[in-house]
């Protein structure tokens, strides 16, 4: 979509368009859906009322699936965690930065003020050992994750690394892919550990 298509839509239509994207790619586990897949429902999208429907009255078919894809739906696993752009679309926030760092370095374990970002998701923890970087996401997006991991090392040669794989009850990190994340965090000195996340909580039209 071009700066000038959107701006003719109203910002309570694109909320609505959000909205119905986010519902759907949650009812068909998105996540963890292959490439070649997802290509079909971004077609099936622009033929639905509640979205494609509501675009194509300001924009061309191909403007609003360009849209689709490179804006609510490149934001999704960001928004579905609670955070990004469109968070306030998504489920209700993740689990926060402290939780996360007690499953994967223990109680001891605090996050250092001011050291949470995005892109990918991470923190700065610190314990009895020194700092460790922690990024977390889905397991699609691992290769993110360990450059960012390698990145921090370089930066900082005394600092730890530890990756987080967010998983769900639905989607469970197969025993395969386990053996080979291993192997490659391993070959890469990061460590590697996966939080199985409760079913995300959409956000009604009520809350903020």
């Amino acid at each position: 979509m071009s700066a000038s298509d959107s701006r003719r839509v109203p910002r309570e239509q694109i909320d609505s368009v959000v909205k119905a994207l986010y519902v759907a790619a949650d009812r068909l586990d998105w996540e963890h859906l292959p490439a070649s897949t997802r290509t079909g429902y971004y077609d099936d999208w622009i033929g639905d009322a509640e979205i494609g429907g509501v675009l194509t009255r300001y924009m061309s078919s191909e403007n609003a699936r360009s849209w689709i894809k490179d804006g609510p739906m490149k934001e999704y696993g960001r928004a579905r965690l609670g955070t990004g752009r469109y968070a306030k679309f998504g489920a209700m926030p993740g689990p926060a930065p402290q939780l996360l760092v007690t499953h994967a370095l223990g109680n001891a374990a605090t996050v250092i003020a001011g050291s949470v970002g995005v892109k990918p998701l991470h923190c700065i923890a610190s314990t009895d050992k020194g700092a460790t970087y922690i990024a977390w996401d889905a397991a699609r997006n691992l290769r993110y994750l360990v450059w960012a991991a390698i990145s921090h090392l370089a930066d900082h040669p005394l600092h730890a690394a530890h990756i987080i794989i967010m998983e769900s009850l639905e989607s469970p990190t197969t025993h395969s892919d386990k053996l080979r994340h291993k192997r490659i965090a391993e070959r890469c000195s990061i460590n590697i550990t996966y939080y199985r996340a409760a079913p995300p909580r959409r956000r009604t039209g009520g809350e903020p």
